[in-house]
Protein backbone atom coordinates (compact mmCIF):
# COMPACT_ATOMS: atom_id res chain seq x y z
CA UNK A 1 0.00 0.00 0.00
CA UNK A 2 0.81 3.66 -0.60
CA UNK A 3 -0.01 6.31 1.68
CA UNK A 4 -0.87 10.22 0.24
CA UNK A 5 1.92 11.83 -0.81
CA UNK A 6 3.55 15.24 1.23
CA UNK A 7 5.41 17.99 0.15
CA UNK A 8 7.34 18.35 3.48
CA UNK A 9 11.22 17.98 3.23
CA UNK A 10 13.95 16.93 6.15
CA UNK A 11 16.11 19.85 7.08
CA UNK A 12 19.92 19.17 5.96
CA UNK A 13 21.82 21.72 7.78
CA UNK A 14 24.83 19.83 5.81
CA UNK A 15 27.95 21.18 8.51
CA UNK A 16 28.06 18.01 10.42
CA UNK A 17 26.43 14.34 10.20
CA UNK A 18 25.04 14.00 13.80
CA UNK A 19 25.78 10.65 15.42
CA UNK A 20 24.20 8.58 17.99
CA UNK A 21 27.17 6.59 19.76
CA UNK A 22 26.27 3.02 21.05
CA UNK A 23 26.63 4.17 24.76
CA UNK A 24 24.19 6.99 23.87
CA UNK A 25 21.68 4.60 22.49
CA UNK A 26 21.48 2.51 25.02
CA UNK A 27 21.15 5.65 27.67
CA UNK A 28 18.21 6.82 25.64
CA UNK A 29 16.38 3.57 25.58
CA UNK A 30 16.42 3.36 29.13
CA UNK A 31 15.21 6.99 29.54
CA UNK A 32 12.81 6.35 26.84
CA UNK A 33 11.71 3.44 28.81
CA UNK A 34 11.82 4.96 32.21
CA UNK A 35 9.61 7.51 30.45
CA UNK A 36 7.20 5.45 28.95
CA UNK A 37 6.20 3.66 32.27
CA UNK A 38 6.00 6.50 34.37
CA UNK A 39 4.38 9.21 32.16
CA UNK A 40 2.38 7.26 29.68
CA UNK A 41 1.82 4.30 31.98
CA UNK A 42 2.13 0.36 31.29
CA UNK A 43 3.00 -0.71 27.67
CA UNK A 44 1.00 -3.74 26.01
CA UNK A 45 2.74 -4.22 22.87
CA UNK A 46 5.50 -2.35 20.38
CA UNK A 47 5.63 -2.28 16.81
CA UNK A 48 9.14 -1.29 14.99
CA UNK A 49 8.91 0.13 11.87
CA UNK A 50 11.28 -1.63 9.63
CA UNK A 51 14.12 -1.35 9.11
CA UNK A 52 15.48 1.41 11.24
CA UNK A 53 12.86 1.36 13.90
CA UNK A 54 13.42 -2.38 14.74
CA UNK A 55 16.33 -2.38 16.49
CA UNK A 56 15.15 0.36 19.06
CA UNK A 57 11.76 -1.37 18.87
CA UNK A 58 13.27 -4.29 20.26
CA UNK A 59 15.17 -3.37 22.56
CA UNK A 60 12.37 -1.01 24.24
CA UNK A 61 10.21 -4.50 24.29
CA UNK A 62 12.89 -6.19 26.29
CA UNK A 63 13.54 -3.29 28.96
CA UNK A 64 9.56 -2.97 28.88
CA UNK A 65 8.59 -7.05 28.64
CA UNK A 66 6.02 -6.90 26.33
CA UNK A 67 5.89 -8.42 22.32
CA UNK A 68 7.63 -6.93 19.24
CA UNK A 69 5.73 -6.75 16.03
CA UNK A 70 7.07 -5.74 12.77
CA UNK A 71 5.63 -3.53 10.21
CA UNK A 72 7.14 -2.33 7.08
CA UNK A 73 7.16 0.94 5.24
CA UNK A 74 9.55 3.47 3.24
CA UNK A 75 9.56 6.50 1.73
CA UNK A 76 13.22 7.13 1.35
CA UNK A 77 14.73 6.15 -2.06
CA UNK A 78 18.25 4.68 -0.97
CA UNK A 79 19.85 4.91 2.45
CA UNK A 80 22.34 7.26 0.84
CA UNK A 81 23.53 10.67 3.27
CA UNK A 82 21.84 13.59 2.59
CA UNK A 83 18.45 11.67 0.59
CA UNK A 84 15.56 13.55 0.59
CA UNK A 85 12.36 11.51 1.15
CA UNK A 86 9.58 10.81 -1.49
CA UNK A 87 6.94 12.48 0.26
CA UNK A 88 5.00 9.17 -0.26
CA UNK A 89 5.13 6.16 2.08
CA UNK A 90 4.80 2.67 0.56
CA UNK A 91 4.09 -0.05 3.77
CA UNK A 92 3.14 -3.61 4.27
CA UNK A 93 1.13 -4.86 7.19
CA UNK A 94 1.58 -8.95 6.39
CA UNK A 95 3.85 -9.56 8.87
CA UNK A 96 1.85 -8.00 11.59
CA UNK A 97 -1.26 -9.29 10.46
CA UNK A 98 0.51 -13.01 10.29
CA UNK A 99 2.13 -12.40 13.73
CA UNK A 100 -1.22 -11.35 15.16
CA UNK A 101 -3.18 -14.21 13.44
CA UNK A 102 -6.52 -12.41 14.05
CA UNK A 103 -6.07 -10.92 16.99
CA UNK A 104 -6.27 -7.30 18.12
CA UNK A 105 -3.83 -5.38 20.07
CA UNK A 106 -5.38 -4.04 23.49
CA UNK A 107 -4.02 -1.35 25.54
CA UNK A 108 -1.43 0.77 24.46
CA UNK A 109 0.81 0.11 21.66
CA UNK A 110 4.10 1.70 21.09
CA UNK A 111 4.85 2.76 17.58
CA UNK A 112 8.57 3.11 17.52
CA UNK A 113 10.96 4.45 14.78
CA UNK A 114 14.43 5.57 14.71
CA UNK A 115 13.89 9.16 13.43
CA UNK A 116 10.80 11.22 12.39
CA UNK A 117 11.69 13.14 9.37
CA UNK A 118 8.77 14.48 8.24
CA UNK A 119 6.16 12.46 10.07
CA UNK A 120 4.50 11.13 6.85
CA UNK A 121 5.80 7.71 8.16
CA UNK A 122 3.57 7.85 11.57
CA UNK A 123 0.69 9.94 9.51
CA UNK A 124 0.52 6.82 7.14
CA UNK A 125 0.52 3.99 9.55
CA UNK A 126 -1.42 4.92 12.30
CA UNK A 127 -5.04 4.64 10.24
CA UNK A 128 -3.56 2.06 8.79
CA UNK A 129 -2.91 -0.02 11.76
CA UNK A 130 -6.49 0.46 13.07
CA UNK A 131 -7.87 -2.67 12.09
CA UNK A 132 -5.52 -4.31 14.17
CA UNK A 133 -6.08 -2.90 17.53
CA UNK A 134 -9.31 -3.55 19.68
CA UNK A 135 -11.85 -1.30 21.01
CA UNK A 136 -10.47 1.03 23.20
CA UNK A 137 -6.35 0.77 22.14
CA UNK A 138 -4.22 3.56 21.51
CA UNK A 139 -1.11 3.70 19.69
CA UNK A 140 1.83 5.92 20.92
CA UNK A 141 4.42 6.99 18.44
CA UNK A 142 8.53 7.02 19.85
CA UNK A 143 11.65 7.81 17.96
CA UNK A 144 14.88 8.23 19.00
CA UNK A 145 15.34 11.75 16.51
CA UNK A 146 12.83 14.26 15.59
CA UNK A 147 13.88 16.33 12.94
CA UNK A 148 13.13 20.08 13.50
CA UNK A 149 10.87 20.23 10.12
CA UNK A 150 8.30 17.50 11.00
CA UNK A 151 5.83 19.08 10.93
CA UNK A 152 3.72 16.51 13.28
CA UNK A 153 5.18 15.73 16.26
CA UNK A 154 5.84 12.26 17.77
CA UNK A 155 4.66 11.14 21.22
CA UNK A 156 8.00 11.19 22.52
CA UNK A 157 11.39 11.57 21.21
CA UNK A 158 15.25 12.04 22.73
CA UNK A 159 16.96 14.40 20.16
CA UNK A 160 15.66 17.15 17.94
CA UNK A 161 17.85 17.27 14.84
CA UNK A 162 19.04 19.87 12.10
CA UNK A 163 21.35 17.38 9.79
CA UNK A 164 21.92 13.92 8.62
CA UNK A 165 21.71 11.14 11.54
CA UNK A 166 23.96 8.02 12.12
CA UNK A 167 22.53 5.26 14.05
CA UNK A 168 24.84 2.83 15.50
CA UNK A 169 23.26 -0.08 13.15
CA UNK A 170 24.12 2.00 10.19
CA UNK A 171 26.93 1.31 8.27
CA UNK A 172 30.18 3.08 8.94
CA UNK A 173 30.47 6.51 7.64
CA UNK A 174 32.99 8.19 5.31
CA UNK A 175 36.61 8.97 7.03
CA UNK A 176 36.36 12.56 6.00
CA UNK A 177 32.75 12.64 7.16
CA UNK A 178 32.30 15.72 9.53
CA UNK A 179 30.59 13.81 12.90
CA UNK A 180 29.33 15.47 16.01
CA UNK A 181 27.95 12.55 18.88
CA UNK A 182 24.98 13.28 20.30
CA UNK A 183 24.82 13.76 24.02
CA UNK A 184 22.00 11.90 25.96
CA UNK A 185 19.52 14.96 27.16
CA UNK A 186 18.27 14.87 30.58
CA UNK A 187 14.70 14.30 29.32
CA UNK A 188 12.81 12.96 26.87
CA UNK A 189 10.31 15.34 24.92
CA UNK A 190 8.08 16.58 25.19
CA UNK A 191 7.42 17.01 28.59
Amino acid sequence: MIGPPTARQRTFAHRRILQVTPDAYVAGIRLLAETIRFHLGPATAVIGIANGGLPPAQALGALLDVPVYRVEARHNPTNALYTQATGRVSYDMRRLASALAGRQLAGRTLLVDDICGTGATFHTLRPALARYLAPGATIHTVVLCRNVSANRDPDLWLWTVDDWVRFPWEAALPRDAVVENLVVPGQVQPR
